[in-house]
């Protein structure tokens, strides 16, 4: 005789289910404020890591051409660039306790793409995330010889901060720059970090400190 078959119908009660979502839940929740500042002070260190990389990459632009990036003009000449920018997407704005002329770090005067310098040598008037017109005789830097540019200094044309928004260089004050007067300035490399507004100074009657959530590194002037 055969001993008829039983169905296992154990499992987990409505409550029980219940139970372990409220659980799961709870430490989602005590755990995510960690996991956000982990992630925060992840973009952090790489906004400054990448501010340290385009001073470095400066410095090598100036070793082997003898000059800043200020020019827009052919030869290349001129110094009227105010501002060197690594994407046209900037900030504009300053934010609450922010140093005098703040918001000019994504509007004053005239501005020009860092890749132009250091991506593709066009240290001229032309400006072109392809390239073209760099390389010009007798308008950008020679390529052989005494003060050729030997870039490219940086991987991309435009780089932007963890925030989607431009670093901008504080170019005018570079040695044989715009800027005339008799107040020592800091050329800085600068984003204005995780709040998207700028903190820091740009004054000509203001010396640069990093100000607030900006992050910065001093590009070091020789």
């Amino acid at each position: 005789m055969r001993t008829p078959r039983t169905t296992d119908r154990s499992g987990f009660t409505l409550i029980e289910i219940v139970i372990a979502v409220a659980i799961v839940a709870i430490f989602a929740a005590a755990i995510s404020p960690m996991v956000f500042r982990h992630l925060e002070d992840a973009k952090v260190s790489r906004a400054q890591n990448e501010t340290e990389t385009i001073s470095t990459a400066l410095l090598g632009y100036y070793k082997d051409t003898g000059r800043w990036p200020f020019t827009n003009a052919n030869g290349p000449t001129g110094n009227a660039v105010s501002r060197v920018v690594s994407s046209t997407v900037l900030p504009t704005v300053a934010g609450p306790g922010a140093g005098a002329g703040a918001n000019n770090w994504g509007t004053f005067g005239t501005a020009k793409q860092l890749g132009d310098y250091l991506y593709y040598n066009n240290p001229d008037n032309d400006s072109s995330a392809t390239g073209n017109n760099a390389n010009q005789n007798n308008q950008d830097w020679d390529t052989n010889g005494r003060n050729a540019w030997k870039g490219p200094y940086l991987d991309n044309y435009e780089l932007t901060d963890p925030w989607g928004n431009g670093y901008v260089i504080n170019s005018r004050y570079f040695p044989g720059g715009a800027y005339a007067g008799a107040v020592r300035h800091k050329v800085f490399v600068l984003s204005a970090g995780p709040n998207g507004t700028w903190e820091t100074p740009f004054n000509d009657a203001t010396t640069e400190d990093v100000m607030g959530d900006d992050i910065g590194t001093v590009v070091t002037v020789r």
